[in-house]
């Protein structure tokens, strides 16, 4: 009986020790996605980050957020809701070389592309990334568009047509190719670099008529 009643006494102990556990910290990869959604911080959070942090360190951090590079990782982070703060990083345990106040100086304000042709031209390099693509589109700024240059990240979220045939699977971004011309909307906000950088949320590769 004794034994019956100190066995239960360990499983009750197990089962207290479990619950008061908290979940599990996220790895980097899971913090750093090309499908989260875009993480918001304020000026003072990007400001407690001091020189010689890692990358690792500073997501971690700021928490989770959409990685829009392919090859290199590009994170994005909107500050107060009004400035888009990038992280190029090859490598999460390179170490960065600059204060938050420093980096602050980088952040560009949001434009928001999405509900137009960003840029319409041809492909002139494309890198192979893990979950993608990313291009290299240049063109004429035109009444309908905004850009004349554009760097582009187009993964498995990004839509993909052939004129207005849907390529439809996960590698769609596979069949475009260099030399091809293309029209990008964007996916949100753009960094107002030259050329540009963004995520496509569509890309029509436009063929000769």
């Amino acid at each position: 009986m004794r034994r019956a009643v100190a066995i239960i006494a360990l499983i009750a102990i197990a089962v207290s020790l479990t619950a008061c556990k908290g979940p599990e910290p996220m790895t980097f990869e899971e913090l750093l996605r090309y499908d989260n959604p875009i993480g918001h911080v304020r000026t003072s959070d990007v400001e407690s980050i001091t020189k010689g942090m890692t990358y690792r360190e500073i997501i971690t951090r700021l928490g989770a957020t959409r990685d829009m590079g392919s090859g290199l990782h590009v994170a994005v982070y909107v500050v107060d809701d009004k400035e888009n703060l990038y992280f190029s990083l090859a490598d999460p345990d390179e170490v960065c070389t600059k204060s938050g106040t420093e980096l602050l100086q980088s952040a560009q304000p949001i434009v928001d592309e999405s509900d137009k042709i960003g840029i319409r031209g041809v492909v002139t390099d494309i890198v192979q990334g893990k979950d993608g693509i990313t291009m290299l589109v240049e063109g004429k700024l035109e009444q309908d568009t905004s850009f004349d240059k554009a760097s582009v990240t187009v993964n498995m979220s990004s839509r993909v047509l052939r004129d207005e045939t849907p390529i439809t699977g996960l590698f769609a971004f596979s069949e475009i190719k260099k030399g091809d011309t293309v029209e990008v909307t964007f996916n949100g906000p753009v960094a107002e670099s030259y050329p540009v950088q963004g995520v496509a949320a569509t890309v029509r590769i436009v063929t000769a008529q």
